[in-house]
């Protein structure tokens, strides 16, 4: 048996994935450990719920994206229980035949994104067009919960089969829940 396998089966398990987990999508995070023993290598593994189905499930975390989400939510992980991560996108990794998700920290349920923070390839916004559109519902739907707003985007995305951005998905949410 291979060792992600085993892990996977004796010790983690549910680790989001590239094919299990949205853009965008959202992690409240449990606990915090490194995992020394699973791997071919250490990894801090976050324990935490998947807010758009509130699944529990686990984050494996490399450098890059420890040193993205550290820079949001500080280098103290004893902090980091209660705050969230969220996927901001993909990363292929052309040896290894497989791609893996990048993580940024959010402060405050608002997605916070270094300037200069390398996402794909490509260099974040430094502008949070979807997280100011959440909180511009939350404002005016104080009976919703950013959790199901973020269900609500989501499932607009899945409608339109990968032709809107998560942007355009929030503003139309936006637009049916009458919030402008």
């Amino acid at each position: 048996m291979g060792i992600v396998r085993k892990y996977i089966e004796e010790g983690g398990g549910n680790f989001l994935t590239v094919k299990n987990c949205a853009l965008d999508a959202t992690v409240t995070i449990k606990t915090v450990k490194l995992d020394d023993q699973s791997f071919d290598k250490s990894y801090i593994v976050i324990g935490g719920v998947y807010d758009p189905s509130g699944e529990d499930c686990n984050v494996r975390l490399g450098g890059q994206n420890l040193t993205r989400i550290a820079e949001v939510l500080g280098d103290d992980e004893t902090t980091w229980p209660g705050q969230q991560l969220v996927s901001i996108g993909t990363q292929k990794y052309p040896g290894l035949g497989t791609s893996g998700l990048l993580w940024s920290g959010m402060k405050g349920g608002r997605r916070e994104v270094a300037p200069s923070a390398d996402v794909g390839g490509k260099t974040a916004p430094s502008i949070d067009v979807f997280g100011n559109t959440v909180n511009k519902i939350l404002a005016a739907k104080p009976d919703m919960t950013r959790n199901a707003v973020v269900k609500l985007i989501d499932e607009e995305k899945a409608k339109a089969a990968g032709l809107l951005t998560v942007e355009a998905a929030a503003y139309l949410v936006a637009s049916n829940l009458g919030v402008k």
